[in-house]
């Protein structure tokens, strides 16, 4: 059975993440939607930095020929959070693009392609708060529709 998009990302970070690149801390990574009301505002940042996972869109292509499969397009945020300065934000940023680009070419169950896209650095420094998102797409090819 396929997993869905998001508990598949937090996995494939969480069962990859090298503990050596991010100063021998690992975050905490997780569904944001698995949060109760509010608690991704109230999550504690001075006990863990946090990795947060959500999908904010679902698209799919309609090949041109065989009209029993679509190509499935996810994309996916990658929300970092750490309140332990600028280097540890770069850091974690370098570890989750290693994990993506190492698992690119899918897990030939879930998803055939992983594609690094976009990232936007949304710090508040006034807040001593670093964050960064990340846009992942989640690609898989000729998928059954009947």
């Amino acid at each position: 059975m396929a997993k869905e998009s998001v508990e598949l990302m937090v996995s494939t970070l969480a069962d990859n993440w090298n503990r050596g690149n991010t100063e021998q801390r690992k975050p905490v990574i997780m569904d944001i939607t698995t949060f109760d009301a509010g608690r991704g505002k109230r999550f504690d940042l001075n006990r863990n930095d946090g990795i947060f996972i959500y999908e904010t869109a679902h698209n799919e292509e309609q090949p041109e020929i065989f009209y029993d499969f679509v190509h499935t397009r996810i994309n996916l945020t990658i929300d970092i959070r750490t309140v332990r300065g600028r280097s540890r934000l770069m850091k974690l940023e370098d570890e989750v693009r290693r994990v993506i680009h190492l698992k690119r070419k899918g897990d030939a169950d879930n998803f055939d392609r992983l594609l690094y896209k976009t990232r936007t650095d949304l710090s508040d420094r006034t807040k001593q708060l670093h964050r960064m998102t990340f846009q992942v797409e989640m690609v898989i090819f000729s998928e059954l529709i009947a």
